[in-house]
């Protein structure tokens, strides 16, 4: 059994406060959707933890804001803030198709963006859609405040760049400019609540006819959510008219290979990611015609 002091922080300040005390034998929770569950099967990743830290009170770290050139979304907004969000629908409608397939209507309810992305699972649904969107996040201590794309935020399979006196205040994700069209698919073991096997989020600009400035994001394919920047330049230039599916859908799974190498899951793996960007790009083409 995992014993530890439960507290609560009621502002930034003291959050910061009790980080900067307590050093490494304090872990921060807002929504628990992950915290409860590695507490009850009395998870190898807590131990030497004394203090759990409940920052979801603290003012000022949640919402969704319109800042002109970007859009911020606070540590602690909800799943469901973003699907039910305005501005989220006219801007980056990319995610609210991520957000509506995470877990169930409690979960959506209660998880938050900034747990979303520290958890740092390599199935996170939101993490995939954000590095599409090349998002960054920003990171409050007592003294300094820095900034970094979330790509480098998110170092491995649940590891991250955050320091052990931070705190994640926001993401901030940029506008995209002209005429883009967005995808996100996902491959799950059952219809109901499940974690990602798989996830990918396409977006690209249609220039001419031409796919240009396309992103293609794999999640739970890689070790940490990434583009594959070979599939790319495969796809950049090319007419709507003359992608070839198959000749990409085989290429795809030959860049998974090259980040992962072989593994016990590659036969399983490389179809289904050749086919998810096959059915991205086709449902993107469709929308276009």
């Amino acid at each position: 059994m995992i014993e530890f002091e439960a507290l609560k922080a009621n502002s930034l300040d003291e959050a910061l406060d009790v980080l900067v005390e307590k050093k490494d034998k304090v872990k921060m929770v807002s929504g628990g959707t992950d915290m409860l569950v590695q507490i009850h099967h009395e998870s190898e990743d807590l131990k030497g933890m004394n203090f759990l830290l409940d920052i979801s009170s603290i003012p000022g770290l949640g919402g969704i804001e319109d800042k002109g050139k970007y859009m911020k979304l606070g540590a602690l907004c909800t799943h469901n803030e973003i699907i039910d969000s305005q501005l989220v629908n006219e801007k980056l409608q990319i995610l609210q198709q991520a957000a509506q397939v995470i877990g169930s209507t409690q979960i959506r309810n209660r998880g938050t963006v900034g747990g979303n992305i520290n958890n740092a699972s390599p199935a996170a649904d939101l993490v995939t859609a954000l590095i599409a969107l090349e998002a960054s996040v920003v990171l409050q201590s007592k003294h300094e405040k820095r900034e970094l794309s979330l790509s480098e935020f998110v170092t491995g399979p649940y590891c991250t760049d955050r320091n052990e006196d931070e705190i994640m205040t926001e993401v901030k994700v940029p506008y995209i400019q002209g005429e883009y069209f967005e995808n996100y698919q996902k491959v799950k073991r059952r219809q109901a609540v499940a974690i990602a096997r798989i996830n990918l989020a396409v977006i690209t600009k249609i220039k001419n006819n031409r796919f240009d400035d396309i992103r293609v994001v794999f999640g739970s394919a890689t070790p940490t959510a990434m583009r594959f920047r070979d599939i790319e330049k495969k796809i950049n230039g090319t007419e709507l008219a003359e992608i070839n599916y198959e000749k990409l859908a085989q290429k795809t799974g030959q860049e998974m290979i090259g980040f992962t190498g072989e593994r016990w899951s590659t036969p399983y793996k490389k179809p289904v990611v050749g086919n998810l960007l096959k059915r991205a790009l086709r449902n993107i083409v469709k929308e276009v015609q």
